[in-house]
């Protein structure tokens, strides 16, 4: 790794989330709500200084850019962030605990939505604000913003957009890289807006419609509402959010394909196939164990597929309380958080399409059981899968589970209960949010204690980059030449 190298790329990047929190300082002002003005202020100055200096110090290296560079301005760019993304929360007072506020930005930046927050609706506006524009940036990505807005990092930019986009693939949509990139944010931006006008076409407040689409699209889950999106109690708000939770846990790359009249693409592709049947399955199993608390079995679907939803595509928000449902119904949940949504979304876990290679490899080795002199592949779809992506999709499901086998241990070990360390774990690790127990969609994480927190939080960073880029950093390899 070169340290001008990594300085230099890092000093745009820090550029662009100094310039986000304009908006929050903006609508401060407005509602004359002085010392959270300042707290953006600041760290918006904070995040501009250290954009200098990182540039003064990489300001003789050259263009090229190594793979082990890529992933040191990754990795370095989502902590930073997480640091600075906290600050205003301590200086308005909202969160005088360190490690609360980094974890509450962290969470904000990773999409998890995990908050320890417990009066969320006497945050400031700004605040609410920058807690959702923080999913809003992060669910696609800062890096891939700045390969979309800075070209001339040339063949520079592949590295830090593989290394940033989620799943066990990252094909290009379009010949560039940087058209890559910012096809993907057009996309993202568009749905954002059209959920954005919906929701307050159907009776969410302007704001609220804002933060809620910023949060939808990102699948990160802050809200401005202490109930979430089951405090407005409307049905045509729980279908909207519901329908965009769907889109955002789908590949970008489908939306892409259909924007340019291949319609089929989105149909045919085996790992959306999977997505949505999954998602259909355990909807209608919930919707059965639920039926008694609810007057219809039309009431029981709707409740069973927004929390179905909300936990598939790794969003977190509620509209009722799932920790209360039936064990069946809970477990079920517990297990979609390990799965998540699919690769090239904004969603979180393992991937779709890995727990889809997971079948087809268990298949494989049954069939190899009963005729062993047969050769037989793994394919999606046509396609053959090489084995070097089978080796990958196993090592990075059993890394996955030591993480949080690991974790939970040490959560156990702080005196949390058992249920409450493992969901807690999975929803960091997955991006999810809320968990089960004392971490449950109607609680927060301010039970865990600071080293947990910091703990959760390595989970989340390790979580949105894929585990292996922020691992590769405790390895004596990357530091050497």
């Amino acid at each position: 790794m070169t340290p001008r190298a990594v300085a230099k790329l890092a000093a745009p990047l820090m550029a662009i989330v100094s310039a986000t929190m304009l908006a929050p300082l903006t609508l401060a002002l407005v509602d004359l709500l002085w010392r959270s003005a300042l707290a953006y202020l600041v760290s918006a100055v904070g995040c501009a200084l250290v954009a200098l200096a990182l540039r003064q110090v990489g300001r003789k290296q050259g263009d090229e850019i190594h793979r082990k560079d890529a992933i040191g301005v990754v990795v370095l760019i989502w902590t930073v962030m997480g640091v600075f993304g906290g600050l205003p929360f301590m200086i308005e007072g909202a969160l005088l605990d360190p490690a609360a506020a980094v974890f509450e930005a962290v969470s904000g930046f990773t999409t998890t939505g995990a908050t320890v927050m417990g009066d969320i609706e006497g945050l400031s506006r700004a605040s609410n604000l920058w807690r959702c524009e923080m999913h809003w940036i992060g669910g696609m990505g800062i890096v891939v913003l700045f390969v979309a807005v800075f070209p001339q990092l040339g063949v520079g930019a592949k590295q830090l957009f593989r290394n940033e986009v989620p799943g066990p693939t990252s094909e290009g949509l379009r010949p560039r890289i940087r058209q890559t990139a910012r096809a993907l944010w057009w996309i993202y931006f568009a749905l954002t807006l059209l959920c954005a006008v919906l929701l307050f076409v159907a009776g969410m407040p302007l704001f609220d419609a804002i933060c809620h689409a910023m949060s939808t699209l990102g699948t990160g889950g802050y809200s401005n509402r202490a109930a979430s999106v089951g405090a407005y109690h409307n049905y045509g708000i729980d279908l909207i959010t519901g329908f965009f939770m769907l889109v955002a846990g789908l590949n970008f790359g489908l939306f892409y394909a259909c924007a340019r009249g291949r319609w089929k693409t989105l149909f045919q592709d085996p790992e959306a196939r999977f997505y949505l049947a999954m998602n259909l399955l355990v909807t209608l199993v919930i919707a059965w164990t639920i039926l008694p608390r609810h007057t219809s079995i039309f009431e029981a679907l709707r409740f069973a597929g927004f929390q179905t939803l909300s936990v598939t595509t790794t969003t977190g928000f509620m509209t009722e309380d799932f920790d209360t449902y039936p064990n069946v119904a809970r477990y079920l949940l517990f297990l979609c958080m390990f799965v998540g949504g699919c690769a090239g979304s904004t969603a979180g876990g393992i991937k779709v399409v890995r727990v889809l290679l997971l079948f087809k490899i268990a298949s494989r080795e049954l069939r190899s059981l009963a005729s062993p002199n047969v050769v037989a592949t793994v394919k999606l779809g046509k396609t053959a899968i090489p084995p070097a992506v089978i080796s990958g999709v196993l090592v990075f499901v059993v890394t996955y589970m030591l993480i949080f086998a690991a974790t939970s241990m040490l959560l156990v070990a702080l005196d949390l209960e058992l249920v409450t360390a493992m969901t807690a774990t999975v929803a960091c690790l997955s991006s999810v949010g809320p968990g089960l127990d004392a971490v449950g969609p109607a609680q927060n994480f301010a039970v865990v204690p600071a080293v947990g927190k910091l703990a959760l939080s390595f989970c989340m960073i390790a979580g949105r980059l894929e585990l292996f880029v922020l691992l590769s950093v405790f390895s004596r390899e990357l530091w050497r030449r």
